[in-house]
């Protein structure tokens, strides 16, 4: 058990890495937005328009598609040969090329009126909705490329790689960056406006993080080619599986569109404010969290198939705790230094102070829930293992009328503005996870979160130490009138302190997932170096 959990956390390390990379792309995107859009009419009608189409990715790529393809797919190469199996993997491809070509022209027809639902107050401007709508059209071709890309990650995440596709997302921000900076600079009259680029950009990207992949499909012996072969009975059982679940990952998509509403509700600038930071969240969520998620499942797929359920709780268990190491200290982290945060990170051109001050709002709200959403995608695995994706969907229904109905209570009765969206969004993500938990212990009849309380207890009392000490150096060293230059240099001192007195504190408290987890690390830069 001992060497699992070191390849749970080498695996994972290893995909953080790429990711992280792409989150520095991603950020360097996201500023050059902030910076050439601020939080403005224009930055919204990119944000929205931009919303709609990477929603359906979430719904086809990284959601149900994606956690039904891999059991199915690993069942497949367990039990069939090679050509079989290859069969498979062309039909099922090519029925959801199919799928997705339909979805995309239903999409480009009906963007006027996903727009006018998704902008709730009737003072929106023409221009701004207008706007929206073409870009919206511009983008919902990069569903149709982003979601086959995933069927590629699928296949070789169940070969053990994990770094390409991880790494794949640098090509839509290098692809997004290079066409802004190209009219920016090169061919400034060639749009109305630079969000046309920001839209161009992301349609090329998506079909270049495809074509990234595929010299690594042909690696595993793999290839795709056009088959009809649709009534096997295993692309059956990805659709069954699919069926449910894309209704509960819809209803949580679905969610997030209520959540914009409201923002957009709210005055111009509060949905480009809560995708900022929501940005500034995801990126603890998409270096680590994600990863462990991704390596996770499957590794719980074959331990099913093992029928070996203690292993398949204990590697569950071990997945959550190593989450809580990297989250709980980043929401601490988040509550002392979102303003600073934000103010480094984004206040450029036409990000003002209003903008840090809105951004900031929402951030430490989104934030409260950070491990919950993590362990989530966890526990949410192990559904997805036992093929089991009907349960998510009743607790999403459930969770989706909560979050509603919290974000018109913190917006309308409790006027909080963008803080009481990011409450509502938190508390309904800590009941979704508090219940699938229960239900999965329920299912198996054990405890899943059972091993490891001590150790989850001292990452809590370590990460409080460590938010005491960021207070008080922001306290002494972090005054408001700084140039960025300066803040810049105090905060990476800060947040480097911080981090020292978090692991003395877990080092002190005999924290063993701690000592687990960097002896992997260690173990992995040693081979890296050898190699």
């Amino acid at each position: 058990m001992h060497e699992k959990k070191k390849a749970i956390v080498r695996s994972s390390a290893k995909m953080s890495v790429m990711t992280m990379i792409s989150r520095i792309f991603g950020l360097v995107r996201d500023q050059l937005q902030a910076h050439f859009l601020g939080t403005t009419m224009l930055s919204d009608s990119f944000s929205v328009g931009f919303l709609i189409p990477n929603l359906l990715r979430r719904l086809f790529a990284e959601g149900s598609m994606t956690v039904s393809f891999v059991p199915v797919f690993t069942d497949v190469e367990h039990a069939r040969s090679k050509a079989e199996t290859q069969r498979f993997l062309s039909s099922f491809f090519t029925l959801l090329a199919l799928i997705l070509v339909v979805v995309t022209v239903l999409g480009y027809f009906a963007a006027p009126l996903i727009v006018k639902l998704l902008y709730a107050s009737p003072n929106v401007l023409p221009e701004k909705y207008d706007l929206t709508v073409t870009l919206t059209r511009i983008m919902f071709p990069y569903i149709m490329f982003i979601s086959l890309a995933a069927v590629v990650q699928g296949v070789l995440n169940v070969h053990g790689n994990f770094t390409v596709p991880a790494f794949t997302p640098v090509v839509l921000n290098i692809a997004i960056i290079g066409t802004v900076l190209l009219v920016h600079f090169c061919m400034p009259g060639l749009f109305p406006n630079l969000t046309y680029a920001f839209a161009f950009g992301t349609m090329a990207g998506g079909f270049c993080q495809l074509a990234f992949q595929l010299p690594f499909l042909w690696r595993t012996g793999y290839s795709l080619y056009p088959s009809f072969a649709f009534n096997d009975p295993k692309i059956v059982r990805v659709a069954k599986l699919f069926a449910p679940g894309i209704i509960g990952v819809g209803i949580y998509q679905v969610n997030v569109l209520v959540s914009y509403g409201f923002a957009s509700s709210l005055g111009d600038g509060r949905i480009s404010a809560l995708m900022f930071s929501s940005r500034i969240n995801e990126l603890t969520l998409g270096i680590f969290a994600v990863s462990v998620a991704t390596v996770m499942l499957p590794t719980l797929s074959r331990e099913l198939l093992a029928k070996n359920i203690d292993a398949f709780v204990s590697s569950m268990s071990y997945s959550v705790r190593i989450i809580a190491l990297v989250t709980i200290p980043a929401t601490i982290g988040v509550f002392v230094l979102a303003e600073p945060i934000v103010s480094l990170l984004f206040r450029f051109g036409k990000f003002n102070a209003d903008s840090v001050h809105l951004t900031a709002d929402g951030l430490v709200f989104i934030s409260i829930a950070l491990f919950f959403i993590a362990a989530y995608r966890i526990i949410a695995q192990a559904f997805y293992s036992l093929k089991d994706t009907r349960t998510p969907v009743a607790v999403s229904a459930l969770v989706f009328a909560m979050n509603a109905l919290l974000c018109f209570v913190f917006t309308r009765i409790v006027p909080m503005d963008i803080r009481g969206i990011g409450l509502a969004n938190s508390l309904s993500n800590i009941v979704m996870f508090v219940l699938l938990v229960v239900l999965l212990m329920r299912r198996l009849r054990t405890n899943v979160l059972r091993d490891g309380l001590g150790s989850f207890l001292t990452t809590i009392a370590a990460a409080v130490v460590m938010g005491a000490a960021a207070f008080a150096l922001k306290y002494f060293f972090l005054p408001p009138t700084l140039d960025k230059l300066s803040l810049g240099a105090r905060l990476f001192g800060i947040i480097a302190v911080s981090i020292a007195v978090y692991v003395t504190c877990n080092v002190i408290f005999g924290n063993k997932d701690m000592r687990e987890f960097a002896s992997a690390l260690a173990g992995k830069l040693k081979r890296m170096r050898k190699g």
